[in-house]
């Protein structure tokens, strides 16, 4: 058709030549495809450059700003869907009594929830949650995108979700999770990951300059909260204006950050991972179905918490003092078992691992642990006080 106006073969030759010459037609390339100009390098003035100060727009004061995105990265069963859930309520909840986390005030907004990993678990989480709740949940402005896709279907659809929330515009967006997401082959390509974190980006610019919360599975191996960075290539903590943290000690994570945070930092956030059961929440046979939702803490619950870890420890390690080792007799030994008489095993783990990574206990053979030397001292001790398994 180069060359040709389309009008005129219409006109001459009918509906069935047109059709064969655009057949035939050397494909005209998209714009995106085109050769794009450099921008040219500007020369600003000081007065000129200072002009251009946006000022932090805060959704979560001090924590969580809007046109910036940040990774959520915690061990697998350390609350990262639980706090996210819990931060996302607060924003969607129209009751100004949901206007805080801990001591930070939270701006009410739109809610986008990308449900790509486990959308069965938060469909659970949010029932219990509905119905622990004080206020009318029915109002919240929370919208789910349950399943994957591509992040640029993602963000058409969420184009389509914001022009039809009153006001049209989103001011939280949670990605769960990163790597639900991930449309490549290789986590640990820099270039993969790094245009898989500029994707995820974009979605900042929706209207409203929403704040994007990406939740992240860590590297290998992180032994302590400052090694929790997301998995993959550096390239893409590299994108991230924050990379917050949680690090679970029995009922309690702690919400922290890295020190890759675009603004002012803030004190450690306590909250209790809070097993929860209710009638609103039931199995095929008409039971309660067990949950795990976050509830912020404050100082005085934390000290309590903490004194009640430390207990919990002590038994652990006067029982294995007393040669009670398998995870099962340790939580028999300590009196922790259900109404059915089964051992507590989940709680003597999770006080088990807490006691290994602060050198006390060691792995032995098999499923059993033993004391370290260090750990023998503090069993006694914590004998020698009272204590008792």
């Amino acid at each position: 058709m180069s060359g040709r106006d389309a009008n005129d073969i219409l006109r001459n030759g009918g509906v069935a030549t047109l059709r064969a010459a655009i057949d035939v037609a050397p494909e005209i390339p998209r714009d995106d495809a085109l050769p794009q100009p450099t921008p040219k390098p500007v020369l600003l003035s000081k007065a000129e450059f200072l002009a251009g100060y946006t000022p932090p727009d805060w959704l979560v004061d001090t924590i969580l700003q809007r046109r910036f995105i940040y990774s959520l990265t915690a061990k697998t069963g350390d609350g990262k869907t639980a706090v996210a859930l819990l931060i996302a309520q607060r924003v969607a909840a129209r009751d100004r009594r949901d206007a805080m986390l801990g001591s930070h005030a939270v701006d009410k907004g739109t809610v986008i929830y990308f449900a790509g990993e486990n959308p069965d678990d938060l469909r659970n989480r949010m029932i219990a949650a509905d119905a622990k709740s004080e206020h009318d949940c029915s109002r919240d402005r929370i919208s789910i995108i349950p399943g994957t896709f591509a992040i640029d279907a993602m963000r058409a659809e969420c184009e389509a979700r914001t022009a039809a929330i009153p006001g049209g515009k989103v001011d939280l967006i949670v990605v769960d999770t990163s790597a639900a997401y991930f449309s490549d082959d290789d986590e640990n390509s820099n270039s993969q990951i790094g245009g898989h974190a500029r994707r995820l980006r974009t979605l900042t610019t929706l209207p409203g300059g929403p704040c994007v919360l990406v939740l992240c599975h860590p590297v290998k191996n992180a032994s302590e909260q400052s090694a929790l960075l997301p998995r993959g290539g550096g390239a893409f903590i590299a994108e991230m204006d924050g990379n917050l943290t949680l690090w679970r000690t029995d009922e309690i994570t702690e919400l922290w950050h890295t020190e890759k945070l675009r603004g002012p930092g803030f004190e450690p956030l306590t909250f209790r991972l809070a097993r929860t059961l209710c009638d609103a929440l039931l199995d095929a046979k008409g039971r309660q179905s067990p949950t795990v939702l976050a509830v912020a803490i404050t100082d005085t619950d934390k000290d309590d918490l903490a004194r009640t870890t430390r207990s919990n420890e002590d038994e652990i390690l006067i029982a294995m003092l007393e040669q009670f080792r398998p995870i099962a007799a340790l939580a028999t030994a300590c009196g922790w078992v259900s109404s059915g008489g089964e051992p507590q095993k989940s709680k003597a783990h999770r006080i088990i691992k807490g006691l290994e990574r602060t050198g006390l206990v060691k792995k032995g053979r098999g499923e059993t642990y033993e004391l370290t030397e260090r750990g023998d001292k503090a069993a006694k001790a914590a004998a020698r006080n009272g204590a008792t398994p």
